[in-house]
């Protein structure tokens, strides 16, 4: 199945400085893509990436904090396969 290119619906508005301007035009270039796309995949690999990464690490963190009862895999197998087979 393909997959459909996502549809653009918010439109971001920045000032660079000549300098900035000229490096990311040459590295779009350089790349072969529009600069806006390039400014898109920056985001998405440096801001969104990083977001992602530290919430999934705040669960974790959060999830290791709690009291849970944990027992011996083989108990907890059994308890486990106990449970499904009464939902049966």
């Amino acid at each position: 199945m393909a997959r459909s290119a996502p549809k653009y619906t918010r439109r971001v508005q920045t000032m660079l400085t000549s300098r900035q301007y000229e490096l990311l035009r040459a590295y779009a270039e350089e790349v072969k893509k529009p600069v806006g796309a390039v400014v898109r995949e920056i985001v998405e690999h440096t801001l969104l990436d990083e977001l992602e990464r530290r919430r999934k690490r705040e669960a974790l963190e959060w999830l290791c904090s709690q009291e849970l009862p944990v027992d011996d895999w083989e108990v907890m197998e059994r308890q486990i396969e106990g449970m499904w087979e009464e939902s049966e």
